[in-house]
């Protein structure tokens, strides 16, 4: 019976102590876990925002909460969609209704999930746009309302105001998706509604297919 020759390569351990820096506590790696696991409910979020922005009978009300008045949310003119894991796939739609578009909503139900999205928030006739992303809500390509205020001091209290105003959107759309999720609501109606949409947009892909 042969018996492995004990490596002389040092442990990560010894790496570390011999380098100096500081050893990565068990705490910080568990929590660096929760947050690779909590990533999920951005994809979430996200794709639950298509629905709710497709399906809502009044366009994508939101009552505001907190300091944040009431506004409207809107889909962008682009999403991108990935698989999960090791799987391939991914699309970029584009197109000024990505929101409403049967090949988004096809791709979701053969299991893509959204990672980024661009979304438009109306308020009082005045428009924010930005693009967010599923991993950790970064917002890029923003774009504030026209400002108001003619005195260089006022424009910048007004354009940190306006940041403040997409951030507040964002997190009362989120807090609603999360008070949805966590509810006995979400398996009872919210999945059954998702469902019942996405099927029709099979239907519907499948309608056009044949038509073509």
């Amino acid at each position: 019976m042969a018996f492995a020759k004990k490596s002389s390569e040092p442990s990560l351990a010894e790496q570390i102590a011999a380098s100096g820096e500081t050893e990565i506590s068990k705490t910080a790696l568990s929590l660096r876990d929760d947050l690779a696991d909590q990533r999920f409910l951005g994809r979430e979020f996200l794709t639950w925002l298509v629905f709710f922005c497709d399906e809502d009978g009044e366009s994508g009300q939101f009552a505001g909460k907190g300091d944040t008045a009431p506004f409207r949310l809107r889909i962008g003119e682009r999403a991108v969609l990935r698989a999960l894991g090791d799987a391939t796939g991914e699309i970029a739609a584009r197109g000024p209704a990505t929101g409403h578009s049967s090949d988004v909503r096809y791709a979701m139900a053969g299991g893509l999930t959204v990672r980024e999205l661009d979304l438009v928030f109306e308020r009082d006739e005045r428009l924010w746009m930005a693009t967010v992303t599923a991993e950790n809500f970064d917002l890029k390509r923003v774009k504030l309302p026209e400002l108001l205020s003619e005195e260089d001091s006022e424009r910048v209290s007004e354009r940190l105001q306006l940041v403040a105003d997409l951030d507040g959107m964002l997190k009362a759309a989120f807090a609603l998706f999360l008070h949805d999720r966590l509810s006995s609501r979400w398996q009872k109606q919210t999945i059954p509604q998702l469902r019942d949409w996405l099927k029709r947009s099979i239907l519907e892909e499948k309608y056009l297919a044949r038509e073509a």
